[in-house]
């Protein structure tokens, strides 16, 4: 349960000062007629003045006055679902990332300074539809046009310069990309506000610009940079700057005049990016000339308000009050407690026997409690403890506080039945909450959680298990900035970066390992023109003149050109695993169907006997997959050539240069 107005219920706290006051009060009233009256008069004198009476009708006004402040508080219990037309203006936002926008004549640098503009932009474009684009040698659309804001603030937050591999800034690119994207859209107008520093007169923007009118696409452009400009640092090395094809430093400036032919043609504005943010009023007039696109509804929550409860029950509380103040009578008061106690107190079952069934049905609770599911965690009933703690959460009477804690008891018993997944889901919800301890003990055990994980699969997956332990030990940081004092953890942290030192040690060892062998197999590219490859057909058997023979008797040795040939052919794997293949299959697969020494070969004799089983046995396991058309070590190395690429460091992948020669 929640409540619209929480602070409201600060008036609840006059309830007890009410009650001070009663007190206070009858003790005075007490105290007075025990001066004014005798006691042997009091009951001939007093009449009609009855304690318990007062202190009902009292406490029944008081009661009234509490469930009228929690009816006005709005109390929310529940969520139900509707469908709410998802409409807005269509906004594109664009952000140049090539390594020019590296440049800091603009604090702290032009591409830090362009996201949190555009990301100041998002927020107060709430209910428009946005949509996102990254470009700089390409153009991509990040993110198509939505109205979940949040979903778009964190892509903005992925970009960085090497998020496109192609240098420079290709504007007709982004321009292109644009088109494309509103192609299947319905007919409307957009505005398409690019954050750049420019680029060279590009004559090829003319027909693209056309095309922007017609689709009735209006540009706002932002040049972000000065005039004057500034180096570029090399953001691969430290210490270095961008230079050009003769070895110059380069030097970036705001290009403004591209910039402003793009928004003067289209019917937009050039905008300069200072050290004030970029507000709404700065493009409203472009928004203005844009019409509001509905799309299909879109399904949403609200809570149920729960008000009408207590304000009936203060009502009928008020009412049972005025009745019982009203009676002429004292002796009428046991007839009206009576029948208040019969108002609230529910029937017994016929089980139930006397004031014990009535109190075991005021007070009896139904379904397990948190009590029941902490009890089985600590007791190492670890699946009694899920099935509890999953079946709590499906309740929704519970506040926000009591749902995280219930959380991290199912990410604990997650945990220990070794199901990390889901133990790495729950605690990372329980990321979200306000609570100091309950945030460190979070972030505490998804870093068990992700050091455990990567423990069982170090063996086969050792990158991924270099990952999550450094996801591990940043949670572990994170749980020990937000509770210096606790020495565990501290030891926690310790170990964990210890290990995965060794770890990358390791790692690292094994890579100048492989690349070693990867050179060896590079020399063997000698032997193409050695006489090692003749016998093209040294599959089948003993063949050909300069043929392969396991024993080498009768034929000249193979020269180490040829050794070098067979190093090689492994079908890109660096020449671990070519000497696993048959000796045949090396010569053939480097054979010159030219070389008349090879033709030779084929004009030997035929192969026969068991050796000739044997070899073709093995040559098996290097036939091509008729499915994907390659070989079990063509496949191999092409996949160890994708995760080579796709985990190495962002500061040392290729930078593709654009037509121009400016890769910044």
């Amino acid at each position: 349960m929640s409540f619209a107005h929480q602070h409201l219920l600060w008036f609840l706290l006059i309830i007890p000062a009410l009650v001070g006051m009663k007190l206070l009060v009858d003790g005075h009233a007490s105290k007075a007629e025990r001066l004014f009256t005798a006691v042997r008069l009091r009951p001939a004198l007093v009449m009609g003045r009855s304690l318990w009476r007062s202190w009902l009708v009292y406490g029944l006004y008081i009661m009234a006055m509490a469930c009228l402040v929690v009816a006005v508080a709005q109390p929310r219990w529940g969520e139900e679902k509707l469908e709410v037309p998802d409409k807005g203006r269509n906004i594109f936002i664009a952000i140049d990332t090539s390594r020019s926008m590296l440049a800091r004549d603009v604090p702290p640098d032009r591409l830090t300074r362009a996201r949190l503009a555009a990301h100041d932009l998002v927020m107060e474009l709430s209910g428009e539809r946005v949509g996102l684009l990254a470009f700089a040698g390409r153009a991509y659309l990040q993110a198509p046009l939505t109205t979940d804001h949040d979903a778009i603030i964190e892509s903005l937050l992925a970009f960085d310069h090497t998020i496109i591999e192609w240098g420079g800034s290709n504007l007709a690119d982004l321009l292109e990309v644009t088109l494309r994207a509103i192609k299947g859209l319905p007919k409307s107008n957009y505005a398409l506000v690019i954050f750049s520093d420019g680029g060279d007169a590009d004559a090829n923007l003319v027909p693209y610009i056309q095309r922007l009118t017609a689709a009735g696409i209006v540009v706002v452009t932002v040049g972000v940079g000065t005039e004057t400009g500034t180096l570029i640092p090399n953001p691969e090395v430290e210490g270095d700057y961008i230079r050009d094809e003769a070895g110059n430093v380069v030097r970036s400036q705001l290009q403004s005049g591209v910039l402003q032919q793009l928004a003067t043609a289209t019917g937009g504005r050039f905008l300069k990016l200072d050290t004030r943010p970029l507000s709404r009023q700065s493009i409203q007039p472009v928004l203005d000339r844009l019409t509001e696109q509905e799309s299909a509804n879109r399904q949403t929550s609200r809570p149920i308000e729960r008000f009408a409860w207590p304000l009936s029950l203060g009502i009928f509380l008020l009412m049972l009050a005025w009745i019982i103040s009203a009676l002429p009578r004292p002796a009428a008061r046991p007839v009206v407690l009576a029948l208040a106690v019969a108002a609230f107190t529910p029937a017994p079952s016929a089980q139930a026997a006397g004031a014990g069934g009535v109190l075991a049905a005021l007070f009896a609770t139904s379904g397990p409690t948190p009590d029941d599911a902490l009890k089985a965690l600590k007791g190492g009933e670890f699946k009694k403890a899920r099935d509890l703690y999953g079946t709590l959460l499906e309740r929704e009477d519970f506040d926000a506080h009591s749902r995280e804690e219930l959380l991290y008891g199912l990410a604990t018993a997650e945990h220990d039945l070794t199901n990390y997944d889901g133990s790495v889901k729950n605690f990372s919800e329980v990321l979200h909450t306000q609570d100091k301890s309950l945030r460190a003990r979070a972030h505490r055990g998804l870093g068990q959680t992700l050091y455990d994980q990567g423990v069982r699969g170090l063996q086969q997956q050792p990158k991924i298990t270099l990952q999550r332990w450094t996801d591990a030990l940043r949670h572990l940081e994170a749980a020990q900035d937000l509770d210096p004092e606790n020495k565990e953890l501290r030891e926690n942290r310790e170990h964990v970066d210890k290990m995965l030192a060794q770890l990358r040690q390791v790692m690292k060892q094994m890579e100048e390992k492989q690349g070693k062998k990867g050179d060896k197999g590079k020399k063997g590219q000698k032997g193409d023109k050695g006489q090692g490859q003749q016998g093209e057909e040294g599959e089948e058997g003993d063949a050909g003149k300069e043929g392969s023979d396991p024993n080498g008797e009768g034929e000249p040795k193979e020269p180490k050109e040829g050794k070098g040939e067979k190093k090689e052919a492994d079908d890109g794997i660096g020449g671990k695993d070519a000497k696993e293949l048959p000796e045949g299959r090396l010569q053939a697969a480097g054979s010159n169907p030219g070389d008349k020494e090879g033709q030779k070969g084929k004009e030997g004799e035929k192969p026969g006997g068991d050796d000739q089983k044997k070899t073709a046995k093995e040559g098996l396991s290097d036939q091509r997959n008729p499915r994907t058309g390659y070989t079990p070590g063509e496949a191999e190395g092409i996949i160890r050539q994708y995760m080579d690429e796709i985990t190495a460091p962002p500061t040392s992948r290729y930078h593709t240069p654009p037509p121009n020669k400016k890769d910044w």
